[in-house]
């Protein structure tokens, strides 16, 4: 069953009628019950007693929190998940506390955020910001971004206004810096298929088991790292942490790079240094935080620093569907009245072909004002039309052919779906997902999907796929001059 559909504009509310219940963009969410907000204030006021060396205090009140948690039964499974996410964190942060010993000379002491005050009275307290700093480490940087990188800078110049309003509005709802929009450029250009070689992915460059432990989910279906609001929400909850466990800004992104048990350590060796610029860091690390400072001074007046002529990308805007089970994206896309490229540009979590099967409603992104129009078309689709995805583990001896023909659909589906250029080339022990129904056994589109790897070329993924150099740049509006990076998708005719 198909649930509902509303418009959103990245920063504004909806202008498009909609005729099904809509879900309001940014509306609020019904509070938690007083165990997981009770645990919650003792895991904040734990951090700031960490930000003072207060380690017994700090270590008493995290497992004050777990015991809180522990003990409490949630009825809802929002409440449930952010126990566990919260859990997660209080868990990770105790690891932090006990593995080393305290340090016997206290830091400098720094202010932290009293948020027990703000939770009890309300009052929310005036909005940070990050003061940019110059000095030889910057200066560094702005240079490069000045010549060498200067194609690489204006190219996240431009990409920047898509995302802008969106970050920024989420920056705004956990009351944090709007300069730390900047931290997504430096880590990705804002490219949510960005993918590293830490296998970290996504706009703000998650690696797995700290995107699971802010509640992002990362599977073989979905990979939420690459949703740039959800991952964006992620972001925010980790950097209020790493401000409240160090109290400086600095130290706070330098912990997002490098990791706070790390920084954490280099403060203890040298209790003495007032700040990020004084402590010895690995070398990355030492570069990040000029780097943030370069990217937030070129990016608040961009031609002052000789960037002109950057043509803006449109900002992000879209229409919001929630679906039940699993759909072909190339049905969401023809009911949607657009390409699949729009649809899996728009919706970057999604790892495969189709929607996830689960339990809960998936939350589908399409082009703005297609949002009914696409609900009523999927709606109309009869159930026994529809396709259905089983997960299916390879035998020793199992041919494509057995396969396809075992589940009733065609081998052309299960290449397709699975990107398998040689069906001949199967694996014992490996799955595939197999589409079920008269949806999916249509044909499919009539290209595969690669995405590039480090060191590919056209000319060798066009070999590899036994097709020619020719055929696979007209198949993607390529020219013999266009580059291609590691992350991008290449659609291969079959």
């Amino acid at each position: 069953m198909l649930v509902a559909a509303v418009s959103w504009l990245a920063g504004c509310s909806s202008t498009h009628p909609s005729t099904v219940d809509v879900v309001t963009e940014g509306a609020a969410t019904p509070s938690p019950g007083n165990s997981l907000v009770r645990a919650e204030e003792l895991y904040r006021d734990a951090l700031g007693h960490y930000v003072l060396n207060e380690w017994g205090d700090a270590a008493r009140l995290l497992d004050e929190a777990r015991g809180t948690l522990r003990g409490t039964r949630f009825s809802s499974d929002a409440e449930r998940s952010d126990a566990e996410s919260l859990t997660r964190r209080i868990d990770h942060f105790l690891e932090i506390i006990d593995a080393p010993s305290p340090p016997e000379e206290p830091a400098q002491p720094v202010v932290r955020r009293d948020t027990a005050a703000v939770a009890v009275s309300g009052r929310v307290p005036a909005r940070p910001t990050i003061e940019p700093v110059t000095n030889a480490r910057v200066e560094k940087w702005l240079e490069y971004f000045q010549g060498r990188g200067r194609t690489e800078m204006s190219r996240w110049l431009s990409r920047s206004s898509k995302y802008k309003p969106m970050v920024e509005r989420i920056l705004a709802e956990h009351n944090l810096p709007s300069e730390l929009f900047y931290l997504a450029m430096i880590e990705s250009g804002f490219n949510p298929n960005a993918y590293s070689r830490a296998h970290a992915a996504g706009m703000w460059q998650f690696i797995s088991s700290r995107a699971r432990m802010h509640g992002l989910r990362v599977d073989w279906w979905v990979d939420e790292r690459r949703d740039p609001e959800k991952a964006t929400r992620a972001a925010c909850e980790y950097l209020s942490d790493l401000h409240d466990m160090f109290g400086s800004w600095e130290l706070a992104l330098a912990g997002y790079n490098s990791g706070e048990g790390r920084v954490a350590r280099a403060r203890r060796k040298r209790p003495g240094c007032p700040d990020y610029w004084c402590l010895d860091l690995p070398r990355e690390t030492e570069n990040f935080v000029p780097k943030f400072m370069a990217a937030l001074i070129i990016g608040s007046d961009p031609e002052a620093h000789g960037f002109t002529g950057c043509e803006p990308e449109p900002p992000l805007t879209y229409d919001t569907i929630l679906v039940d089970g699993a759909f072909d994206l190339d049905v969401i896309a023809r009911e949607a009245g657009a390409s699949v490229e729009t649809i899996r540009d728009l919706n970057p979590a999604l790892r495969r072909w189709c929607t996830a099967p689960s339990s809960d409603a998936t939350t589908l992104r399409v082009p703005v004002g297609t949002g009914n129009k696409c609900l009523a078309g999927l709606n109309a689709i009869p159930e026994e039309e529809r396709v259905s995805w089983q997960r299916h583990r390879i035998a020793r001896g199992e041919t494509l052919w057995d396969i396809a023909r075992a589940y009733g659909t065609s081998v052309h589906a299960v290449a397709s779906t699975n990107k398998i250029s040689n069906p001949s080339r199967i694996r014992a022990g490996d799955y595939l997902v197999i589409p079920v129904g008269a949806v999916a056994s249509g044909g499919g589109s009539g290209y595969i999907e690669y995405i590039v790897q480090r060191g590919d070329t056209i000319s060798s993924i066009a070999r590899r796929h036994g097709q020619s150099t020719r055929q696979v740049l007209q198949t993607n509006g390529l020219s013999w001059h266009s580059r291609i990076y590691p992350g991008d998708r290449i659609r291969i005719p079959m």
